[in-house]
């Protein structure tokens, strides 16, 4: 993201950060950074789809920590898609990458900082936000402009470690994440940092024209130009006062930012890049892009003031963008809709999500594509087909719309064209007037789409009413089968999800501690794949009902996805149900957590048709199932064991925060986040203790 190689070229050098105390002010967070950062950072589960409970401690304990310091924070979520286009060259190939990084997981190897993030982590950070009262806005297009221009107009820092900030004239600068030590627990009320001030960083090179900077980020490559391609390779090294000791990328940056130093303004800047050019036929096109990129840096007054302060949506829209009915737009500021409206609806084009999943099976988007065909149909409904979208179908009828979805292919990034189709229940509703549709055809819409009945015999938690119809779905769809100990593994994980918010700073019981435990469950290698592909198709599906759910302005209340499902501790119960376990031996002596299981067990079953119920029973349960993480650590069944016994041992000393059961203090939030950490590190030691008595570590140390 961002100028190649720039921030840590900027982090190399002494002279461009300086030490700052922040605290009692405003501060523009760059929302996508922050989870992206946070998650990775923490090191927590990629390869099981995700460990929302622990996210969801981390980002509390982060804003508390604001919080504490009198900071007031304003937070922007970026949009993804333009409707330029300009940068999808870029967005295509971070899917590649994330395909890659996905079927690396899936083998056990260990991709920390990596692109791919659990499928739902971005609805349960605005979850978040919206519980905790951050003010937030997720834009509909790059938020990397309105970021800096609203920290202009409010003179205040921006937080974040995308290199653009680096080239936009920040007048109270850039802190980069990195170097804000929030940890820290200090009785000061100010929080360590580091800022970047473009004024100090072009002092440093001769006091160079600070208008230069964007004609600096066209050069050394960004996400909306690479000059580098019409100019042919250029030695900028030549140019550079670097030492030996830098890597040939910084002593390219170094040399450009010392080559544009010598040149007074942009004009003359413009007209020396245009003298290296060896073709002449050149000129036009690298002219129009280095002038494109030097207005990308230009700040203006933003649109995003007046929504913070007065809760009022943006006026000013992009002509491609007025498409959009008035309704929509203030639920798509607040983070109340998915922003894949905005892509089907003006793009008619979908970037589908990554997972850690079976790469020999077809991606698990496709279980949940008749989901999107319906959110599809109700927002293209009455649309022509877009001129630059032609599906490759023998033929168009008049009236159909197709969207053109990016998903994978085996290992490849492929195209699939996806019609636009609605159930008849949804005849009679139009886009423009959907928000006052009485809440009867919303739902009829809903359960006809995911096929179930539009009540539920048992009676359970409205929160849970959605779930229970996901996994209905998913349970109908699904290909490979689930088992039932799959279905019985994502209950236990609604019911841990139900216990740890009733028992939130309390002592909780012993079936609570003992979830946590399977939770905190460190297991080697890749995950089973079977299970990883099965619960990469139920978080697809999730994820687009609840999509479809928003626009179909909540006929089902929203569930609370951070407490819904936890990678770690599905798989590892699914991995011990299959071995014998019973549901009922994980939650004894807790009679509120076994009924909610056998609700939730009835529920779903209930309203499941019969030749499901009768599939579901007899797909085959394997005692020992063939895991294929045991390619990278050895005998990982004799290891699973010894480790099983080891936790055994420990979890009737262990709160469910991972602490001696005592109630919790004025300050434990803290504790509760750092204890997460360490158990999971704790663990993850004594594996590696483990795994030197392996064979295979044993062959290793005696070559």
């Amino acid at each position: 993201m961002g100028v190649k190689g720039l921030k840590s070229y900027i982090e190399g050098n002494s002279l461009f950060l300086k030490d700052c105390n922040f605290k009692g002010g405003k501060i523009i967070i760059d929302g996508c950074n922050l989870f992206n950062i946070l998650y990775d950072k923490s090191k927590y589960d990629l390869k099981h789809g995700g460990d929302y409970y622990a996210f969801e401690i981390l980002i509390n304990y982060f804003f508390k920590t604001l919080k504490n310091c009198n900071i007031k924070p304003y937070v922007i979520l970026d949009g993804g898609s333009d409707h330029t286009d300009k940068k999808l060259e870029t967005l295509e190939q971070r899917a590649r990458d994330r395909i890659k990084i996905g079927k690396d997981l899936s083998l056990g190897r260990i991709c920390y900082n990596s692109s791919i993030k659990p499928v739902l982590l971005v609805s349960v950070f605005k979850q978040i936000l919206i519980h905790l009262k951050i003010p937030f806005v997720h834009c509909m297009e790059e938020a990397d402009w309105e970021i800096a221009a609203l920290a202009n107009q409010w003179n205040c820092p921006v937080l974040s470690d995308d290199s653009d900030f680096f080239i936009f004239d920040l007048k109270a600068g850039v802190l980069p994440f990195k170097h804000f030590q929030w940890e820290k627990r200090l009785s000061q009320k100010f929080i360590p940092a580091k800022i970047f001030l473009v004024s100090d960083f072009c002092k440093c090179f001769n006091k160079m024209n600070k208008q230069l900077l964007p004609l600096f980020a066209a050069l050394a490559g960004n996400d909306y130009v690479n000059i580098d391609t019409m100019i042919g390779s250029h030695s900028w090294e030549q140019f550079s006062s670097c030492s030996a000791s830098f890597s040939r990328s910084h002593a390219r940056l170094d040399g450009i930012l010392h080559w544009l130093s010598r040149l007074p303004n942009t004009k003359k800047a413009i007209g020396k890049v245009l003298g290296l050019l060896g073709d002449q036929n050149d000129r036009d096109p690298v002219r129009k892009a280095l002038t494109a990129c030097q207005n990308e840096y230009q700040l203006t007054n933003g649109n995003l003031a007046q929504f913070f302060l007065n809760g009022v949506a943006p006026s000013r829209l992009p002509e491609e963008l007025q498409v959009l009915p008035g309704w929509i737009r203030m639920p798509l500021y607040e983070g109340k809709m998915s922003l894949i409206v905005i892509e089907a609806l003006v793009l008619q084009r979908a970037h589908l999500s990554s997972h850690v999943e079976n790469y020999d099976l077809p991606s698990s988007n496709a279980i949940s594509r008749p989901i999107r065909q319906v959110l599809y149909g109700l927002l293209l409904s009455g649309q022509k087909q877009r001129d630059d979208r032609k599906p490759s179908v023998a033929h168009v009828a008049p009236g159909e719309c197709y969207v053109e979805e990016h998903d994978r292919e085996g290992l490849s990034l492929s195209t699939f064209w996806v019609k636009a189709a609605c159930p008849a229940s949804a005849r009679n509703l139009h886009l423009e007037t959907l928000n006052e549709e009485p809440r009867e055809p919303r739902l009829q819409v809903l359960c006809d789409t995911l096929g179930v009945p539009n009540t539920i015999s048992t009676s359970i938690a409205a929160k849970f009413q959605l779930p229970v119809y996901v996994t209905c779905y998913w349970l109908s769809k699904a290909d490979p089968q689930p088992h039932k100990e799959h279905l019985w593994s994502l209950l236990l994980g609604f019911v841990f999800g139900e216990l740890s918010e009733r028992y939130k700073g309390q002592k909780g019981p012993m079936v609570l501690k003992r979830l946590n435990g399977l939770r905190l469950y460190y297991m080697f290698g890749g995950p089973d794949l079977e299970s990883a592909h099965t619960y990469s198709q139920w978080q697809a599906c999730m994820k687009d009902s609840y999509r479809l759910n928003q626009l179909l302005c909540l006929p089902l209340p929203e569930p609370e996805l951070a407490r819904l499902y936890c990678g770690p501790l599905v798989h590892q119960a699914a991995l011990r149900l299959r071995r014998g376990v019973t549901p009922e031996s994980l939650l004894s002596a807790e009679p509120i957590a076994m009924q909610l299981f056998r609700d939730l067990e009835h529920a779903v079953l209930d309203s499941l048709d019969a030749d499901v119920r009768t599939r579901l029973q007899k797909a085959p349960r394997r005692d020992h199932p063939t895991e294929r993480r045991a390619r990278s650590v050895g005998n990982v069944d004799e290891l699973a064991t010894r480790f099983t016994q080891m936790f055994e041992e420990e979890d009737d000393d262990e709160d469910y925060g991972g602490r001696s059961g005592k109630a919790k203090t004025e300050d434990e939030d803290g504790e509760i986040y750092r204890d997460a950490c360490r158990i999971r590190t704790r663990h993850k030691k004594k594996s590696w203790a483990l795994r030197a008595d392996s064979p295979v570590q044993l062959k290793k140390q005696e070559r």
